[in-house]
């Protein structure tokens, strides 16, 4: 079953500032390629990315689908981007969504490097989706280490704290025009279950609310400590 891996926070603040002002979290590290950088703050099985832009011409150079966004919703200030699941089979996952009819970005190689010079590498795929105020669909991940691995190792260099073990992200908010048509279409994408306009996952749970006009996005996060 699809779980959340992380949720984006666009902010046109420099990670530093993250970290002083959110307990638990860390710098997350340079996506050279993108011109982005991140701070991050990690719950027991997801996290919060505060990406921003630290290179205005290569994000605009980049022509990703993250970046794109990024620098779309800036415009009019910080908030909620977009979320983002992870799963064990990227590949299986893509060829599913071609099957149905999805137009997908094809797997993208990725990877950020942490303040400590470390390389983490991941995959990331995308429904192709032109940037606009409609809502944006989630994006998908597979990382390239198990997921208890990867919590191990983020235990061993600091990143993951007793103080973060104890948070989790419990419910993700989206403000839409169309609640039951949009609940519907993430169900079907995310292939789970759905009540009324809600999808219950593994570890969240997402919402969709009625907005009668305005840009749709995701606009709520809540947190148990």
């Amino acid at each position: 079953m699809m779980e959340l891996d992380h949720v984006v926070y666009f902010t046109k603040k420099s990670p530093e500032v993250h970290v002083q002002n959110h307990p638990g979290t860390t710098v997350g590290g340079r996506h050279k390629n993108w011109g982005t950088m991140n701070a991050l703050t990690y719950t027991k099985n997801s996290y919060i990315e505060y990406l921003s832009v630290e290179y205005l011409e290569v994000a605009k150079s980049a022509n990703h689908p993250l970046t794109n966004l990024l620098l779309n919703d800036l415009e009019n200030g910080e908030g909620w981007g977009t979320i983002c699941f992870r799963t064990g089979d990227l590949q299986l996952l893509n060829e599913r969504l071609l099957r149905e009819g999805w137009k997908t970005s094809g797997i993208l190689d990725a990877e950020r490097e942490t303040s400590s010079g470390f390389i983490r590498k991941w995959k990331m795929l995308f429904i192709e989706q032109k940037v606009s105020e409609e809502l944006p669909y989630p994006f998908f991940i597979e990382w390239d280490e198990p997921f208890d691995m990867r919590m191990k190792r983020l235990r061993q260099d600091g990143t993951l704290k007793p103080y973060n073990e104890k948070l989790q992200i419990s419910k993700c908010e989206f403000a839409v025009q169309d609640p039951d048509h949009d609940v519907r279409e993430w169900g079907k994408l995310l292939n789970a279950a759905i009540s009324e306009h809600t999808i219950g996952l593994v570890n969240t749970e997402l919402v969709f609310k009625k907005v009668n006009h305005g840009k749709e996005r995701l606009v709520n996060v809540e947190i148990l400590e």
